[in-house]
């Protein structure tokens, strides 16, 4: 009976060990590190989107995406640039943009929660429930 109590113990540390083990994840990233990663001057792409019953990347196709140090929202294609601005909540973990509706761009403007955050994949969500929108912008 007191090996299976022992090896009980041990497995049960063991499991513990094991769930204290963690890499460096995407969430380890904090909100300045993030504003930092994505006002690097570099330019991102929308690599998916997912509008509420079907998948619309394609609408994005042509266009860069800068997230300027002063909080200025760029969005590049052959048309032009258009300016909108970004931010991150630091309360409520969300990238808030808001670029004045031209098209397909205005799709863009949400408080948008962050799912996930590394150095060139940035994934979020819809923070309103009723609608299934997912955004990725992946660094160019």
């Amino acid at each position: 009976m007191k090996k299976i109590n022992v090896y009980f113990s041990f497995m049960v540390l063991a499991i513990f060990a094991l769930g204290a083990c963690t890499s460096s994840s995407s969430d380890d990233m904090s909100n300045s590190d993030l504003g930092e990663v994505l006002s690097g001057g570099d330019n991102w792409v929308v690599s998916y989107f997912w509008d509420k019953t079907k998948e619309e990347t394609h609408k994005f196709s042509g266009y860069t995406f800068n997230f300027k140090s002063d909080g200025v929202f760029e969005a590049i294609s052959a048309s032009g640039v258009v300016k909108g601005t970004w931010s991150i909540s630091s309360s409520s973990q969300k990238l808030i943009i808001n670029i004045s509706p031209i098209g397909v761009l205005d799709e863009l403007s949400d408080d948008w929660i962050i799912l996930e955050k590394t150095n060139k994949l940035i994934k979020l969500k819809d923070d309103n429930d009723e609608h299934l929108e997912e955004l990725h912008f992946k660094l160019q």
